[in-house]
């Protein structure tokens, strides 16, 4: 994929998703930065990598605090001069029902999940357009294509304001040969789907198709080919990773 020696920051690269693309990017030569609210998990996954003799660096940081993000985007360059890859992965997830979603909870999915995404893109394009190249690949939900199942609307929302954010992003950078991306996993085994009861878990297997769940891989799979040269003329779309669960 001719990806050795990219920089490329992956946000909630602690665990699940994250760290599964962390660990597939670097498959392809690319140097992860381990972004992650929990340090304790990111020295994890760097020690992981570094097992694999993958060169890498942790950042901790709150993606939805926007001086915590500058000062990665900072650090980042402070370290290695440039950034080729930003995975904009970080986010949570909720069941609240609608009667129940407070204000408080809304503001901080909607700042995880969506605002975080818009300042990470933000810090990282000056750096990008200097050099009239790079990658920006998102990770939004299957629940932002056609609404949640298993989980709440404010969720389902903030995902589907990143593909919106994509496609708004995509054609504002395309003349810098920048391309912006989103991948919408459906249901995917990590750590964030034990919050599901397993009655619906069951159902969701149900409801798809080649019923069962995604993996991580599945996911991380799409991420280094959006990453890689192979993917240059792809630019605002968004590649489903469900299963057939959505097909539109």
């Amino acid at each position: 994929m001719n990806l050795t020696g990219k920089i490329a920051i992956v946000t909630g690269a602690g665990r699940g998703l994250g760290r599964a693309i962390a660990h597939r990017l670097a498959e392809e030569g690319v140097i992860p930065v381990i972004a992650d609210i929990d340090p304790g998990t990111a020295q994890k996954v760097q020690g992981e990598l570094a097992s694999r003799s993958v060169k890498s660096i942790w950042v901790q940081v709150d993606v939805s605090d926007v001086a915590q993000v500058r000062s990665m985007v900072d650090r980042v360059i402070e370290e290695y001069g440039t950034i080729d890859i930003l995975v904009n992965n970080a986010g949570i997830v909720h069941t609240t029902a609608i009667e129940d979603i407070t204000e408080g909870e809304w503001d901080r999915l909607m700042a995880v999940n969506l605002k975080s995404v818009f300042f990470a893109s933000q810090k990282v394009l000056p750096y990008m357009k200097r050099k009239r190249t790079g990658r920006i690949i998102n990770i939004s939900s299957s629940a932002g294509r056609m609404g949640g199942y298993g989980n709440g609307v404010g969720y389902a929302a903030s995902k589907a304001g990143i593909i919106g954010l994509t496609m708004s992003f995509a054609r504002k950078v395309a003349e810098f040969n920048i391309t912006v991306n989103a991948v919408a996993p459906g249901t995917t085994e990590t750590e964030m789907i034990q919050a599901l009861s397993d009655d619906t878990k069951r159902m969701l297997k149900e409801l798809i198709p080649m019923k069962r769940l995604g993996t991580p891989k599945n996911v991380a799979d799409v991420v280094a080919f959006l990453a890689s040269e192979g993917a240059d003329f792809i630019t605002g779309a968004v590649i489903d990773v469900n299963g057939g669960l959505f097909m539109g």
